[in-house]
This record gives structure tokens, sequence and C-alpha cells, in this order.
């Protein structure tokens, strides 16, 4: 994940955001602060940003460890397009 200031990031704000949106590139915007540790933020596609959410959802309800439970135990005959829908 490549990391700019903010007047590096402003310069190439353009470039630098369809590479995130076209090209799912991560990266990081520090803020220097007078004290202590640098903040900063970080940028991501809105794609990615919807698959985390969702991720992230799954694993708050239960939902994502009954479904890697089921993926495990997983038999041949459990899973088939008629059952889908």
């Amino acid at each position: 994940m490549d990391t700019y200031t903010p007047t590096n990031f402003r310069k190439n704000l353009y470039d630098l955001l369809n590479q995130v949106a076209d090209k799912d590139k991560k990266l990081e915007v520090t803020i220097q602060q007078p004290d202590g540790p640098n903040k900063g933020v970080v940028l991501i596609s809105k794609e990615r940003y919807t698959q985390l959410a969702e991720l992230d959802f799954l694993q708050r309800t239960g939902t994502l460890d009954v479904v890697l439970e089921r993926m495990k135990n997983e038999k041949p005959d459990d899973f088939n397009e008629d059952d889908a829908y």
C-alpha cells in the first residue's frame, strides 16, 4: 500500500482516485501530528468496501460461522441448483 502526504495526494488526486476505483489499489494518506504517532486514512474502492461490509455483517450475525462450518462438512449432494432458489 502506497502512502501519501495530503499535499502529494492533492497533487495527484484524480489519478489516485481512478487507481483506487479501477485497479482496486489501496492507499494511505498520513496526517502528521505535532506530538505522538501520525494519524491517517486508508482509501479503498467502493466495491471492496461493500465486500468488507458484507463480511462484517455475516460475522456479526453469526452467519459466517454457519456457512464456513457447512462448507467444511459439505457432501456432494448437499447443494444443487434445484434447491438454491
